[in-house]
């Protein structure tokens, strides 16, 4: 009777730090990329929260009559590059 030895050399898919299909480093590196991946998605959106929340600022000084419309562009265009 012949049987295989599976992916690693070992019979079934071990889960230690070197042997069978998943190992513990392709875990580590599998929770690294959504932390990698959370960061990013955190970093922009905080990014464009502060954005929008500057332009609104700038709409009420607009809307006030406080800057005229020209300034009022200047700015936006700043604000909106960064």
């Amino acid at each position: 009777m012949m049987h295989g030895n599976g992916w690693s050399g070992f019979n079934g898919c071990g889960f230690g730090l070197g042997s069978g299909y998943f190992s513990l480093w392709h875990y580590l590196i599998m929770i690294g990329i959504v932390l990698i991946i959370l960061a990013l998605v955190t970093i922009r959106k905080s990014k464009t929260s502060s954005t929008s929340d500057a332009v609104e600022k700038l709409k009420i000084l607009f809307v006030s009559g406080e800057i005229t419309e020209e300034e009022y562009m200047k700015r936006k265009n700043v604000i909106e590059r960064k």
